[in-house]
């Protein structure tokens, strides 16, 4: 029978170490280290993890946690305020000057160190999510001096008066507020402030602050023939008010409170020459409001003895739950009311603006809008009204006034509004101590799961089964009463959540639930499917491609995409897997090759942390590479904006993987143990052809296994070969063939590839020349 030839030309099977190396397809590998088969008919050496000075400068850090602390995203302004593209990278710092601190790299910068603060505690495990435009920071820790930050570009200008003239303010240097800033996370309320009549039109007499009434001190104020009675509470003695005298030539603080009618300030020094001047009473800068109001004849408002409350206003639409003012107001039948807002310049940068509303302080009942402050435009009555632009206290003053005539109570309330109740006991989550292990943001809101927060009570309490979703458009309002529980107490934490395709995939260690969030209102969301052992045991387990989500669990490597699961994980032996994925193990994408990569550890835990297993999207098919990433502390992976996969290695690189080839890695695979199609025959082997590129010759590089025609099997050997040295010194492919002294009796033949790390390596294809001789293995 003449000579034959098996040719081996698509390896595009990649790794199987599921099947019993005689068993595996032609184009599969019974090994394939170091290599790549992502395109059809080649084999080629891999890429690795490599120091990214091109797109990054080196950042400087004290300590990284394993797994968490780098992210990245595209933003419209740079460091500098410019509105340009701009990719902007995240860097968390957990021991600098021991707390833990976020450092930001603008691209074609330099890395701004300390950019965002989270508060006192080292070691914070930082995660990160983006919502129209700003970043929210979290340590999933649960520092206890670390609390959940917002940081995002805002530009608003303040204080306008009614002709829509910017007010000069302070001297007019810092009434704008522009540029990049970190603020708190959770919309916190104001300061209770005080309501009363007589916090405008006040005497300053010596350095005592006394009500008055018509120019005199008095406790009393009449109006219309109504007498309204006003004292100084308690709330005065906080240190949180400063009294302002008429032309603003002083300004001090409210040290004590002698009785109902006098404060004493800090300052003995006299307010006026020879007689007492008016005056105001208004909060510290940036602590809230306070409000007068004074009942008039000819009005509306319903009668009844009235208590106030007041809220901030976040990025235009976040709302705080209210804090009941100070002080209570009598208002007879067929009365308006004057009302008149005290601002004082130097709020949050994100506030802008705030409400205040009043109820019946007998039937107490839902909060009544009664006005609505705009820290730009003024106060107005309604959210339909126009604004009444501001006026200040005295020329340059950081004291604002804000004036205002209502008529009739408002049908708006503050759950009209918002959608929920004041009375809850919290509306946010990420105060010191406060936070959650994981986010999304899908839908116009933002999901929270495995919850950290702090109750009315003062109690501490951790929600591992709970997930709670934001308001529409508020990804920092999370009313208690919007939540999910699942498996209640069924001895797993929630670990991940992400979302692709209106569905949140919410990871516990051992199960997965799908959650179909495409309806407009939660109460048309359900829980699509519940799926045992496709869990996720890490967060950093679990990555968004383009076109689906994939993880990697000690049960294989999932893919969803968005209608079905599927285990990539198929010819891998189950205990070869299990062995390698740890409770670190990290999964990351390279999306111009199409790459998923599965990393061992994101600890430094021995010398094989790096190692990884590379599926390619393209060919369906695995390969291994030892030491994809070096044995350090790795922070967790992201898909960069320079369409690579990196993360952070140590405490001074960046590193990425673009997934084209290297030289530097040994170059590692071994074919299928061929019988040929010809079972317990004997074969005569007689020689190799590689077709073959690379910059350097490899000696020593080709081996083989056998079983003999006694049909006993034969270690490694290279013996009775012309050579084995694959000769090609060039990129350009050569055709090597080597031939046996005397051809070999087999019953099979497996070939092993063993090439240097020196040179890229390509082969596309192998051939075996045999003769089939018939004779039966003996």
């Amino acid at each position: 029978m003449p000579k034959q030839f098996k040719t081996y030309t698509r390896f595009d099977g990649g790794l199987n170490t599921k099947t019993n190396s005689r068993s595996i397809q032609d184009n599969e590998l019974a090994q394939a280290n170091n290599v790549i088969v992502d395109e059809l008919g080649m084999v080629k050496s891999c890429g690795k993890v490599t120091d990214n000075t091109s797109d990054y400068s080196v950042p400087s850090l004290d300590a990284t946690v394993a797994g968490y602390g780098l992210f990245q995203a595209t933003f419209d302004y740079n460091v500098g305020g410019t509105n340009t593209a701009t990719v902007r990278t995240f860097l968390a710092d957990t021991d600098d000057t021991s707390d833990t601190r976020i450092d930001i790299f603008d691209a074609g910068g330099s890395w701004a160190e300390d950019a965002i603060d989270l508060g006192t505690t080292a070691s914070g495990a930082v995660i990160y999510d983006l919502a129209d435009g700003a970043v929210r920071v979290c340590d999933t820790n649960f520092g206890a001096g670390n609390a959940v930050k917002w940081h995002g570009y805002i530009s608003k200008k303040l204080w306008l008066d009614s002709s829509g003239t910017q007010l000069n303010v302070g001297g007019g240097s810092v009434q704008n507020v522009t540029g990049w800033k970190t603020d708190s996370a959770p919309p916190l309320p104001p300061f209770s402030g005080t309501a009363g009549t007589g916090i405008v039109a006040a005497v300053l007499t010596a350095n005592n602050l006394l009500f008055t009434s018509a120019g005199s001190p008095s406790t009393t104020l009449t109006v219309g023939g109504t007498t309204y009675t006003s004292t100084f509470d308690t709330q005065f003695d906080s240190g949180l008010y400063v009294a302002i005298n008429e032309d603003g030539s002083e300004v001090q603080g409210i040290a004590s409170r002698t009785n109902n009618t006098t404060l004493i300030l800090d300052s003995a020094e006299a307010w006026g020459v020879g007689s007492d001047v008016g005056g105001f009473i208004a909060p510290d800068a940036g602590l809230g409001f306070n409000l007068e109001v004074v009942p008039t004849s000819s009005g509306s408002f319903t009668a009844a003895t009235y208590e106030f409350a007041q809220t901030f206003i976040y990025d235009g639409n976040q709302e705080s739950l209210p804090t009941v003012m100070t002080g209570t107001i009598v208002v007879a039948a067929s009365k308006y009311l004057g009302c008149t807002v005290i601002a004082s310049h130097g709020y949050a940068d994100r506030v802008t603006g705030g409400r205040i509303y009043c109820r019946n302080s007998t039937l107490k009942g839902e909060w009544e809008l009664l006005i609505d402050i705009s820290l730009t435009d003024g106060c107005r009555s309604s959210l339909e009204a126009d604004y009444n632009g501001w006026d200040v206290m005295y020329p340059q003053s950081a004291y604002l006034i804000g004036g205002i005539n209502i008529g009739i109570n408002s049908s708006d309330t503050f759950a009209s509004l918002n959608g929920y109740s004041s009375d809850l006991s919290t509306a946010s989550v990420g105060a010191a101590g406060e936070g959650y292990k994981t986010s999304t943001v899908t839908n116009r809101r933002k999901f929270i799961a495995n919850v950290r927060s702090i109750n009315a009570n003062g109690q501490t309490e951790l929600s591992a089964d709970k997930l709670l979703y934001s308001e529409i458009n508020k990804f920092d309002t999370f009313p208690v009463t919007n939540f999910i529980e699942i498996g209640i107490n069924d001895g797993e934490d929630f670990i991940k959540l992400e979302s692709f395709a209106d569905r949140i995939l919410a990871f516990k260690q051992k199960t997965l639930y799908i959650i179909n969030v495409g309806g407009g209102s939660d109460t048309q969301w359900f829980l699509e499917s519940e799926h045992k052992n496709m869990g996720a045991p890490f967060h950093a387990a679990v990555v968004k491609t383009d076109f689906g989500v994939a993880w990697a669990n000690k049960q294989g490597l999932f893919f969803y995409d968005g209608s079905k699961i599927t285990n990539l994980q198929k010819k891998i032996l189950e205990s070869t897997w299990k062995s390698f994925v740890n409770a670190d193990t990290m999964v990351g994408f390279e999306p111009v090759n199409k790459h998923l990569v599965v990393i061992r550890d994101a600890a430094a835990s021995g010398g094989t942390s790096g190692d990884a297993y590379v599926y390619s999207f393209t060919t369906n098919s695995f390969t291994f590479i030892e030491d994809l990433a070096d044995n350090a502390i790795k922070t967790n992976i992201i898909t960069d904006a320079y369409n690579q996969m990196t993360l952070g290695i140590g405490t001074d690189e960046l590193e990425s993987y673009d997934g084209e080839p290297d030289a530097g890695a040994t170059f590692d695979i071994t074919l299928k143990d061929d019988d040929f199609g010809l079972p317990n025959k004997v074969k005569k082997i007689y020689g190799i052809t590689i077709e073959y590129a690379s910059n350097a010759a490899n000696s020593s590089a080709i081996n083989y296994v056998y079983v003999n025609d006694s049909g006993t099997r034969q270690g490694s050997s290279t013996s009775g070969l012309s050579s084995s040295t694959v000769a090609s010194t060039s990129a350009d492919l050569d055709v090597n063939r080597y031939t046996f002294d005397t051809p070999l009796l087999a019953s099979s033949f497996q070939l092993r590839l063993d090439l240097n790390g020196t040179s890229l390596q390509t082969i596309n294809n192998i051939g075996i020349e045999y003769r089939p001789i018939y004779k039966r293995v003996t």
